[in-house]
């Protein structure tokens, strides 16, 4: 990834001119270079690659212009997106520690091996995805899904991915909840510092 520079915002801000007839007139220089410092402020803790999307993802879904709120609202939506994993990679994940999970697991029939059995099984769960974790929420669930036979491993596969986008959701939406929560209070307590 490469680091955006001040020329490649200039060349944002053309792009963004040519696309939109009354976008960003100037009536000095000056107002364009705090334009474009500003954005740089902005857009230069991302990578090059990111910003380039982001803006034409911007400009390919704006009727007016875009600001430099809707670029910065497609770089996180890019980098979430790039955060997180398929429904098919994350069934693949389980695919991949099936077999250690169900073979370790047998070992917790015997006294002696328990605890050295317990400790591999939470290692291999606490390595799983968070995503992943919000179909198989502990490590009992996981041992019950690996100890499944051939027969029975389709339908929980059916079920994993009928489940998963809801539950993604459903995780997106407390995410997104308690960010608004924080903020409302962090504007509370502001409020209160300034009447006192």
């Amino acid at each position: 990834m490469s680091k955006l520079t001040v020329n490649d915002i200039r060349n944002y801000l053309i792009k963004i001119q040519v696309n939109f007839e009354n976008a960003y007139k100037f009536e000095t220089n000056d107002e364009f270079k705090l334009l474009l410092a500003s954005w740089n402020d902005i857009l230069s803790k991302y990578p090059k690659e990111i910003c380039d999307i982001a803006v034409n993802n911007a400009i390919s879904k704006a009727k007016f212009a875009p600001r430099i709120g809707d670029i910065t609202e497609e770089i996180e939506k890019l980098l979430q997106a790039g955060n997180s994993k398929s429904d098919v990679e994350l069934w693949a994940e389980i695919m991949d520690v099936k077999r250690e999970v169900y073979d370790t697991s047998l070992y917790l029939r015997y006294p002696q091996h328990f605890e050295p059995a317990q400790n591999k099984l939470n290692e291999i769960y606490n390595g799983l995805s968070e995503e992943l974790k919000l179909y198989i929420v502990n490590v009992s669930s996981l041992v019950e899904i690996c100890s499944l036979s051939e027969e029975n491993m389709p339908y929980e596969k059916s079920q994993f991915f009928r489940k998963m986008p809801e539950l993604k959701n459903k995780f997106n939406d407390k995410t997104n909840s308690v960010k608004l929560l924080q903020m409302i209070d962090k504007k509370l307590i502001g409020n209160e510092k300034h009447s006192k």
